[in-house]
């Protein structure tokens, strides 16, 4: 989990705190590898994602 903190995308909300969240790649990832059918059906949908939407990081 580490790695996936130190990779982490960071941006403010309205209210000027300071939100973290999982990139894209590390989110597909984990969802990988829980295993579960739906996590690997969500894995592909995010994939689908990365591969036509832009990066903008």
């Amino acid at each position: 989990m580490t790695p996936c903190l130190t990779r982490a995308e960071t941006t403010r909300d309205p209210g000027g705190f300071t939100v973290r969240y999982a990139a894209l790649d590390d989110l597909i990832r984990m969802r990988r590898a829980l295993g579960r059918p739906k996590d690997h059906r969500r894995a592909d949908e995010l994939a689908h994602l990365r591969r036509t939407r832009p990066h903008t990081g």
